[in-house]
Order: C-alpha cells, then sequence, then structure tokens
C-alpha cells in the first residue's frame, strides 16, 4: 500500500544526503509527514489545547497552576496521537496486504508506504515528546525523558528500514494510553474516585495489561527472535521497495548489525521495564479509589 500522502520532491532531495549518510535510506520518503506532524502536535500542545481547554472547562483550567497546564496540554497532545496511531495501526494491518509476509527478511527490511507514513507521524510525536520532556525535566520527571527517548531512537532507526513490520503490529500499545489521559483529566477535573474514573480505571488496567504487558511482550519475544535470525544470517538481503506509481522503486541490499539489534533490544527493555512500573502505579491509585469508596460507604 502507498503513501497517500506522496513526499515533494524538493524536501525529499533536500533530506537525502543526510539520510543516507545515517543510513536512513526510506527517511526521505516520509520527511514531510515527520515535519508536518511535529509542526502540528507543537500547534495543539501551544495553541489548540490551551485555547479549546478554556472554553470547555474555563473553571478549571484557567485556575491550574502553570506546572499542571503545561501537563494538561501535553495530554490533550497525547490523546490526539495515540487515537490517530492506534486507527491508523489497525487500519494498515487489516488493509495492507502487501506487509503480509512469513518471510523473516521481509518482516526485517520490508516496507510499505501506508505502514512508513504511521511510522513518520509517530517519529514526528516523539520528536515533540523529546523537546517537551527535556526542557521540563524537574517537572514531568526522568521516567518520561526516557521514554520519549526511547521512542525517539526506535522510530527513527525504523527508517533504515529496520522491523517496520513489528513496528506496525507494537503500536497497538497505544490503544490504552487514551484511557491514560482520560483517568489524568477526570483527576484534575476533581473527579477522582467518581464512578466514570472507575469505569475508566478498570477499562484502563485491562486495556493496559494486554496490549502493553501481554502483545508488547509477544512483540519483543517474536521481533527478537527475526533479529536474532538476522545477525547470523550468513548472507545479505534484497528487497524492492515500490514507493509511488510513476518513480522507479528502490532495490537496496541489508545486512544486519550487532550495534542496532543491541539498541532495539535495551529500548524494547527499557520501555516494557517502565510500562510494568506503569501499571504497578495504576494497580496502587486503583485500590486507593476504591479503599477510599469503602471507607465513605462505611462511614455512612
Amino acid at each position: 500500500m502507498l503513501d497517500p500522502i506522496p513526499v515533494p520532491p524538493l524536501l525529499r532531495d533536500a533530506i537525502q544526503p543526510l539520510a543516507t549518510r545515517l543510513h536512513l535510506l526510506t527517511l526521505p520518503l516520509h520527511i514531510h509527514e515527520i515535519v508536518l506532524s511535529y509542526a502540528l502536535y507543537n500547534l495543539i500542545d501551544t495553541v489548540l489545547a490551551p485555547l479549546i481547554s478554556r472554553r470547555l472547562f474555563p473553571n478549571h483550567y484557567c485556575a491550574f497552576s502553570r506546572r499542571t497546564q503545561l501537563q494538561w496540554n501535553m495530554h490533550v497532545t497525547s490523546l490526539v496521537n495515540s487515537t490517530f496511531i492506534s486507527l491508523a495501526a489497525i487500519y494498515v494491518l487489516y488493509a495492507d496486504v502487501d506487509r503480509l509476509s512469513d518471510n523473516w527478511e521481509q518482516r526485517m527490511w520490508g516496507y510499505t508506504g501506508a505502514g512508513g507514513m504511521v511510522q513518520a507521524v509517530g517519529a514526528g510525536f516523539f520528536i515533540w515528546d523529546l523537546q517537551i520532556c527535556a526542557a521540563n525535566v524537574k517537572t514531568l520527571g526522568v521516567p518520561d525523558l526516557v521514554h520519549a527517548l526511547m521512542g525517539f531512537i526506535i522510530s527513527f532507526l525504523g527508517f533504515r528500514p529496520f522491523g517496520l513490520f513489528y513496528g506496525i503490529q507494537y503500536a497497538l500499545v497505544e490503544l490504552s494510553t487514551p484511557f491514560v489521559n482520560f483517568h489524568w483529566f477526570l483527576n484534575k477535573l476533581n473527579k477522582a474516585g467518581s464512578t466514570l474514573q472507575l469505569v475508566n480505571g478498570m477499562i484502563l488496567i485491562t486495556v493496559f495489561g494486554c496490549c502493553r504487558l501481554l502483545w508488547g511482550s509477544y512483540m519483543t519475544k517474536t521481533f527478537f527472535g527475526d533479529v536474532w535470525t538476522a545477525l547470523h544470517a550468513p548472507r545479505s538481503s534484497w528487497t524492492t521497495y515500490r514507493y509511488s506509481p510513476t518513480q522507479k522503486p528502490l532495490v537496496l541490499q541489508h545486512q544486519a548489525e550487532w550495534w542496532v539489534g543491541i539498541v532495539f533490544l535495551a529500548t524494547h527493555t527499557v520501555v516494557m521495564s517502565l510500562s510494568i512500573f506503569w501499571f504497578g502505579k495504576m494497580i496502587a491509585t486503583m485500590r486507593r479509589h476504591y479503599a477510599g469508596l469503602d471507607g465513605k460507604s462505611k462511614a455512612k
């Protein structure tokens, strides 16, 4: 499946020398989507989120501290990104028949324009996320900065191309993120412990556990099985990428490098560790809310 938004030749040619030097061979095909998504997320964070929030929740948003407004705007931006990425990944998984393969070489080196578009939007988000977390590390904390850095590294290394087949499937972990954001919003709107938050919390824990822990672990295991095979392959692989009906296809040679495999292993391990850490915090928060409701019931 081709990218529905063709890259402007001028922009593609401008980034080509840097992409070649960094061996990010499919980056020029999606640089426009990275730039556009990065600009859009900045616009949401700095303009649209404050504007809409002041209209929808004037009493709450205007009373927030600067720190809380910063976090609120970030959660709005995250909500937009996670919703789009989740829906786009599901669509690509079902509609992009070109990505289906039982061949480990196609799973490791394969590329489709639609998959590359989803990857590019995610890369644009992680540039924004890394920028915000680095500038506000004292407010947001080190775990958020580390998560942004890991996402940034994985997104851009995928443009070698490397593991895009798994990247699209791994994007399904974002299905839990909207519920994370809703939970945070309800806290700030004085709905902590409400029935609405408890229902959202139960959905959040279920989806987070299934998507990030179970599905994420399964994807990590199968991905590294193919990485191991690629690292020990006796010969290099050749792939043909048809990215435009009017342009000649790219024909590229691939050979897995140990440092790339190690970086992916390290980043996935860190991300999975953070997911387990955050899941534990969610369980603890839900227990506190239930305990609070129990206490109120008994008091009556």
